[in-house]
């Protein structure tokens, strides 16, 4: 048999674990921590795979001159690192980020992070919060509260009085304060960017008389409870509270900040906000991937190339790292092991998301296809290229295979792992060297 059709049988060998971890998935529904475990251990063969079958012959290609061998090495796989990152972002963007619990889990941390951000913008304005130290009033951004209020819909009253900020987010308030004498007593209305209500975070008395929405609006809410929670832990702060609560007007907002004065704070507020993201629940998860698939059939392609995206390299490496009609059983035996519980994650999040089992099959085997092609494609490109070229080809491939181990297997695998996820990966490295001792 010709080393092309055998390179396309050992790719569609190497992947055939892809529709048996998709079955596992759909069928199984295996636990969270035993699907860590099991990816933990293909992480742990992929490492090996990539290692012993892509380093390791790159190197050798050179051995007069061992750093010439490692610098084009390098160039390849830091070429291939910087290629995943571009398309895995470019994929994400589409809806790619829904083929995987860890992809999907980190998306949602980063909008989650650049709300917070408009959130602290917001809150850059307002002395108040300026006075505050940036590190501890993120503590208080996690658990502001988004509130609408239809037009002509009162926000607080005499009998339900303020006891929060509000920063409007979106239309107008018509705000009547408290007040000594007739001009601090005159109402004022409030639009898009401005706050009202500091004054009751501080001294806990209710400093607007009413609040109306003269139009649908949006508000963010910060309550009394959780801005005291910041102030209890500062010691000294109430001092300065309580100078800015003597110098301020009820309605008063602090448009006069200075700018560079509020972009300081800003910066130092948005600073280490992952500390204050937690982790998204499944609801959140579910919830995100169903609002994202409404968009049809440009999600279920970019969900399709991201799974591509993650096999591609391997398959090209398959067939250009072909003896004449030989290839290394380590290579075959760590990608088959690392494919299954690649493929069992993401069945299993997709499942859930209310993907037809149809459409998951459908991936897996089409990608078992295409890795099967690309091992063909790769002996006839890659065997014969000039030793330069192929070791940069190698770290291509080692380096995109690399970047995915490191952004959505090992992160999901200790995510619900924990000291499992080292333990497993241990034994996956040691099972690709087995199946490689045996393959001798």
């Amino acid at each position: 048999m010709d080393p092309v059709t055998l390179a396309f049988l050992f790719g569609g060998l190497s992947a055939a674990s892809l529709p048996l971890g998709a079955a596992a998935g759909v069928w199984l529904n295996p636990g969270l921590r035993v699907t860590a475990a099991v990816m933990a251990f293909g992480a742990g063969a992929l490492l090996c795979a990539l290692a012993l079958e892509l380093v390791v012959p790159a190197l050798a290609h050179f051995p007069n001159d061992p750093l010439e061998g490692f610098l084009w090495l390098a160039l390849g796989a830091i070429t291939g690192c910087l290629l995943f990152i571009g398309l895995d972002r470019a994929l994400a963007d589409m809806g790619g980020y829904l083929r995987k619990h860890s992809t999907i889990s980190n998306r949602l941390k980063l909008h989650k992070k650049r709300h917070y951000r408009r959130i602290l913008d917001k809150l850059s304005v307002i002395d108040l919060m300026v006075a505050l130290p940036p590190d501890e009033i993120r503590r208080v951004v996690s658990d502001i509260e988004r509130r609408e209020f239809k037009a002509g819909e009162l926000i607080c009253h005499d009998k339900d009085p303020l006891d929060a900020l509000f920063l409007i987010e979106s239309g107008k308030v018509h705000v009547l304060p408290h007040g000594e004498n007739r001009e601090d007593n005159e109402a004022v209305t409030l639009g898009k960017g401005e706050a009202f209500g500091e004054m009751a975070l501080v001294t806990g008395v209710p400093a607007i008389k009413r609040a109306e929405a003269v139009e649908d609006t949006v508000l963010w809410e910060v309550h009394k409870d959780d801005f005291n929670e910041v102030v209890a832990v500062s010691p000294g702060l109430q001092n300065t509270i309580d100078g800015l609560a003597a110098s301020q007007g009820a309605a008063k907002t602090a448009h006069g900040i200075e700018k560079d004065r509020s972009a300081e704070w800003l910066e130092a507020a948005a600073q280490d906000l992952e500390s204050e993201l937690g982790k998204p629940t499944e609801a959140e998860i579910i919830h995100a991937a169903s609002r994202q698939k409404r968009g049809g059939s440009n999600v279920a392609l970019a969900i399709w190339l991201g799974i591509a995206l993650d096999g591609v390299p391997e398959s090209l490496v398959i067939g250009g790292s072909m003896d004449g009609t030989t290839v290394s059983a380590a290579l075959i035996g760590g990608l088959f092991l690392a494919n299954f519980p690649e493929s069992m994650s993401s069945a299993t999040v997709m499942r859930k998301q209310g993907t037809p089992i149809s459409h998951i099959f459908g991936m897996w085997l089409s990608l078992m296809i295409m890795t099967a092609v690309g091992a063909a494609m790769g002996n006839v490109f890659i065997t014969d290229a000039p030793l330069h070229l192929r070791a940069v080809l190698e770290g291509v491939a080692a380096g995109a295979m690399l970047a995915m181990i490191a952004q959505t297997m090992l992160p999901e695998a200790y995510e619900h792992g924990g000291w499992l996820t080292g333990l497993m990966t241990v034994v996956g490295f040691l099972a690709a060297i087995l199946m490689g001792t045996l393959g001798r």
